[in-house]
């Protein structure tokens, strides 16, 4: 970052020649889609219309080729959405391209690199005492000696890439944002290389 507070967004889109088929907030609706069940309530979750919503699924299956998302209609549960096998691992390539995008962009922001410092009062030592996994994201509890317990939203790569398991002991990195999660490979070694961040908005 500049004087003038100019930073590089990446921005991630899979294009067929010039006809872009899956920008980053088409994921997220896909993203969305698999954790409710619903495309109503991903689409209010992402505050877009359920129109735009559908337009962009039926824009996306045209341009891929393939169905991506299947629907059920009625009965006494309602209806109801779900990632086709060609939508999920569509999914898992964008994510998987989006995750060396911002792995690159984490290498000039580590917490080792003078550009960025992490305040020593945002680091707390915790230990995981729960994990949620689901088909995307996983939801891992941490709690520190106060106790307070932390709660971070992370993808299930992140939980692969990192080795957690219930009863390790990490860093939970707080930002106004985000809790971070960092692992050593061995104590009192920096954290390892690769901790994937929570965002907001991230897929």
């Amino acid at each position: 970052m500049d004087a003038h507070g100019v930073k590089p967004v990446p921005h991630l889109s899979f294009q067929t020649g010039r006809q872009t088929v899956l920008d980053e907030t088409d994921a997220l609706l896909l993203r969305r889609v698999s954790e409710t069940g619903s495309i109503s309530i991903a689409a209010r979750r992402m505050g877009i219309s359920y129109r735009n919503a559908w337009g962009r699924i039926k824009k996306l299956e045209a341009s891929y080729g393939a169905r991506i998302i299947e629907t059920k209609v009625g009965g006494t549960a309602g209806g109801s959405a779900k990632l086709t096998p060609q939508g999920m691992a569509l999914f898992k390539e964008f994510r998987h391209m989006r995750k060396y995008l911002f792995n690159a962009m984490d290498d000039t922001e580590s917490a080792g690199n003078v550009r960025y410092k992490l305040s020593a009062r945002n680091i707390v030592p915790v230990k995981v005492v729960g994990m949620d996994r689901g088909d995307i994201t996983s939801s891992i509890k941490m709690e520190s000696d106060s106790p307070v317990v932390f709660t971070s939203i992370i993808s299930n790569e992140a939980v692969d890439d990192l080795d957690l398991k219930k009863g390790d002991r990490v860093l939970a990195i707080i930002k106004s944002t985000e809790v971070m999660v960092a692992k050593s490979d061995v104590k009192g070694a920096p954290p390892k290389r690769g901790v994937r961040r929570t965002r907001p908005s991230s897929l």
